[in-house]
């Protein structure tokens, strides 16, 4: 029987091979409160530009993004450039509080299947709102 070569199977296995983190982290260990420092994050995110897209009290994580209007695709179906941050902020054990922020940022695609999302390299823009909650909220 003779095979019929796949060179999509080789392409998906280079591409899962390539791998490695897109997103960037920040980190603080602020001695104020956690929810203090939640208060403060909560508090921060509308000058930046971001909108709260969901919030966990109990938690401390909060979930905010930013659409860039800014960026443009000759793909037809291209949709919007969304920035997104995930704040995550909980009691250290050192009694400091652990402050996270992960900075996405995703091309969002309309498909036959729907609004389909591929991340990106995190723009600068994100990093830069992660670096600013973390100069206002983080020390």
């Amino acid at each position: 029987m003779k095979s019929i070569p796949r060179p999509l199977g080789g392409l998906l296995l280079l591409l899962g091979a390539c791998g490695g983190t897109q997103f960037a982290t920040v980190t603080a260990s602020p001695f104020t409160a956690t929810p203090t420092v939640f208060d403060c994050v909560q508090s921060q995110l509308a000058p930046l530009g971001y909108q709260r897209t969901s919030y966990d009290i109990g938690a401390h994580r909060i979930t905010a993004q930013r659409i860039d209007t800014t960026v443009t695709s000759p793909d037809r179906l291209f949709r919007r450039r969304i920035n997104r941050l995930i704040v995550d902020i909980h009691p250290a054990a050192d009694g400091t509080t652990a402050f996270k922020i992960e900075g996405h940022t995703v091309d969002e695609y309309s498909t036959v299947r729907g609004p389909t999302e591929i991340e990106r390299s995190a723009s600068d823009a994100v990093k830069g709102a992660a670096a600013a909650l973390i100069d206002a909220c983080g020390k």
